[in-house]
């Protein structure tokens, strides 16, 4: 059987920062998590967050001056 590396995955600690960065996001913009936004900004955040934006403070501050590039997308 084919394992994926252990580091692919995050752990339940690392959810919760990315779940807490969406929530705060989606809050300010008043999206919903299963809107197509809500979509992308999840995306955006495990993105960061997996290139090594790890602490909570910065990942929230690079998602939010992010946050106008992918409203374009959907407008």
């Amino acid at each position: 059987m084919l394992r994926a590396p252990q580091s692919q995955f995050l752990r339940p600690e690392d959810r919760a920062i990315c779940q807490r960065v969406v929530d705060q996001i989606a809050a300010d913009a008043k999206w919903y998590s299963t809107s197509i936004d809500g979509q992308i900004l999840a995306s955006t955040t495990l993105t960061l967050f997996q290139s090594g934006v790890v602490n909570e403070t910065n990942l929230l501050a690079h998602v939010r001056a992010r946050r106008h590039d992918f409203t374009k997308l959907t407008d």
